[in-house]
């Protein structure tokens, strides 16, 4: 295994351990806590997804959107659009979800915006992205089945 496979590969265990922890924030009502952990397993997951194809992109947001679309640009199929999908959702939330911040000359606080609902869509992004990254990475044969 090249060492961009084995980042590859401890970047999607991460992820997948993100997921669990959202899923227990989410369960606790913290709902905030709940969607930054969804949105640290959907840019893992990414990560895992770059690494594998000797790619790689230090930040989150725009930029590692445009770098994933760029690298699997000639293999595109639908199931990617779901981590696409999840990493814009979710690059709302990156900050959102952790600190106070002010909207329309009002400080509001992550639990001002981030409901129930929001963490419900969050986690479900972030389990179809998971599923999406995982399937891929079984394809090249980093992780198993």
């Amino acid at each position: 295994m090249t060492l961009f496979e084995k980042f590859a590969k401890k970047y999607f265990e991460e992820a997948a351990l993100d997921l669990a922890r959202a899923r227990r924030a989410f369960e606790a009502g913290d709902y905030p806590q709940a969607v930054f952990y969804a949105q640290q397993c959907v840019e893992k997951s990414a990560k895992a997804m770059l690494e594998a194809r000797r790619r790689v992109v230090l930040n989150h947001g725009p930029e590692m959107i445009s770098a994933f679309v760029e690298v699997f640009e000639s293999e595109w199929s639908s199931e990617l659009d779901a981590v696409v999908e999840a990493l814009e959702y979710l690059m709302e939330y990156y900050t959102r979800a952790r600190y106070p911040f002010v909207l329309r000359g009002e400080v509001l606080s992550p639990s001002d915006v981030v409901t129930r609902d929001v963490a419900e869509r969050s986690l479900y992004l972030a389990e179809r992205a998971l599923k999406v990254v995982e399937e891929h990475l079984r394809r090249r044969g980093i992780v198993g089945g």
